[in-house]
């Protein structure tokens, strides 16, 4: 195949698999966390939140690992703003996700505009020097695993050992918050620290994924594959376990998909197969099911 021969002469494709590998494993295990504590418009709303940062960092004129820094903070901050307003049923979580999404998705827009209507000012000029090129709108949806540096991969096996430790240490706290957070609270987990916590490991997993596959990829694929798997087991063992093995196998077919076929996207492809499994999947308990009702 094509794409297995990209793979052994060129160093790109292996980034594309060793930088997937990273993203799947973290975005697949911490999906079925979203999906049990039903998070998952929190997901979509921490990854539209990100364009309101990379608004803000084209504005600023950064490129680069300060972009990054800016679009990080820029979600913890919108995360934070989720948990305070939903924390303690100010407001439901649909309705406070829904604002801070749109506002999130307006500043962005607005300080794009803002830049191409002042990027000629001298004032501009002199506070943050010629504009870059502003990111390509396809690239920010979709992103492109197969077009990632060495740093890049660094980066995703970095943060994903980092973020993994850390709800490692939290295990125990997390799965009780996840079942049954009311008794939780009773049986002294602080579920306020927990809660804050999951938040921030989003937001950081959503950065990550978006600067490396962009923004339609990591809602999937903080969905797709722990939805997958608790159609298939609702214990959290065995479901983490399947996540995360949907979640490699389909990023890793889509990687391959993508290098096979050439000109296509890779991350519209790691979300049809991640879909496609979902489909098999639900459509294998529907037939199950009715099997046995005979």
């Amino acid at each position: 195949m094509h794409a297995f021969h990209l793979i052994i002469e060129h160093q790109f494709a292996r980034h594309a698999i060793v930088a997937g590998a990273a993203i799947a494993t973290l975005c697949s295990l911490l999906s079925v966390i979203v999906v049990l504590k039903r998070m998952a418009f929190i997901g979509e709303g921490l990854s539209h939140a990100g364009f309101g940062g990379i608004g803000t960092a084209v504005f600023l004129g950064l490129v680069g690992f300060n972009q990054d820094l800016l679009v990080l903070a820029f979600c913890i901050a919108m995360a934070a703003g989720i948990g305070l307003l939903t924390r303690r049923r100010q407001l439901e979580p649909d309705s406070a996700i829904g604002i801070v999404l749109v506002a999130a998705m307006a500043w962005g827009i607005f300080m794009s505009d803002l830049r191409r209507n002042v990027q000629g000012d001298v004032w501009y000029i002199r506070c943050f020097g010629r504009p870059q090129a502003p990111p390509n709108l396809e690239s920010l949806l979709f992103g492109s695993l197969v077009s990632i540096g060495r740093s890049d991969v660094y980066l995703a096996v970095i943060v994903t050992a980092l973020v993994l430790l850390l709800l490692g240490l939290f295990f125990k706290e997390i799965v009780f918050f996840c079942f049954d957070e009311e008794v939780s609270r009773v049986y002294g987990v602080r579920t306020t620290l927990i809660h804050y916590l999951l938040l921030v490991a989003l937001a950081v997993t959503v950065v990550l994924t978006i600067r490396l596959a962009g923004f339609v990829l990591v809602s999937a694929m903080l969905v797709i594959p722990g939805a997958t798997a608790l159609l298939v087991s609702r214990r959290l063992g065995p479901a983490l376990l399947l996540s995360w093995t949907i979640g490699l196998f389909g990023t890793l077919a889509g990687i391959l998909l993508s290098l096979e076929l050439g000109d296509i996207s890779s991350g519209a492809c790691v979300v049809g197969t991640l879909c496609l499994l979902f489909g098999i999947v639900f459509g294998g308990q529907s037939i199950l099911r009715r099997m046995r009702s005979y």
